[in-house]
């Protein structure tokens, strides 16, 4: 599959991510989003790396994101990196991700994949399915454009 538009959004939002630095004049609370965020993609994407790997083995996917809305999951991961790390920690899953997408051939994203969504509080929201290049899609044009923007707006105050 086509993963120009899903590598240029993790650019953009690498971008913006590595232009927040300490000295950035954020409030406690926007620090903390900012450092949810990273720590919520990281997550994200190895629950879609492991989808992208059934899509290839032709198992049946179900992707549920609960692990990546988890306080104890996020926690763990902000407590135990730095921020550098973090956005490496998005590089690097980003990328694998990419890679694994970029591996399935172009019929195979009519797939259809099953979505278990929750929100920030653990409540699942929505039970769902599309095909895989749908969900591609999405995460390419919405979901990391929409953080990336978020993380553009923080960083414009450096």
């Amino acid at each position: 599959m086509d993963t120009k538009t899903l590598a240029d959004a993790y650019q953009q939002l690498l971008l913006a991510a590595e232009r927040i630095t300490e000295s950035t004049p954020l409030a406690a609370l926007e620090r903390s989003d900012v450092d949810w965020l990273l720590a919520h993609i990281a997550l994200s994407d190895r629950i879609l790396a492991t989808a992208a790997r059934d899509v290839l083995a032709g198992i049946p996917v179900v992707i549920d994101n609960q692990a990546a809305m988890d306080d104890d999951n996020i926690a763990q991961l902000i407590g135990s990196t730095t921020y550098v790390q973090r956005i490496d920690a998005v590089r690097r899953n980003g990328a694998e991700f990419a890679d694994l997408v970029r591996q399935v051939p172009e019929r195979t994203g009519s797939v259809t994949v099953q979505l278990r969504v929750h929100d920030r509080s653990g409540r699942r929201i929505s039970d769902s399915r599309a095909t895989w290049a749908e969900l591609v899609d999405l995460r390419a044009t919405k979901h990391i454009p929409g953080h990336a923007q978020r993380l553009a707006e923080l960083a414009s105050r450096a």
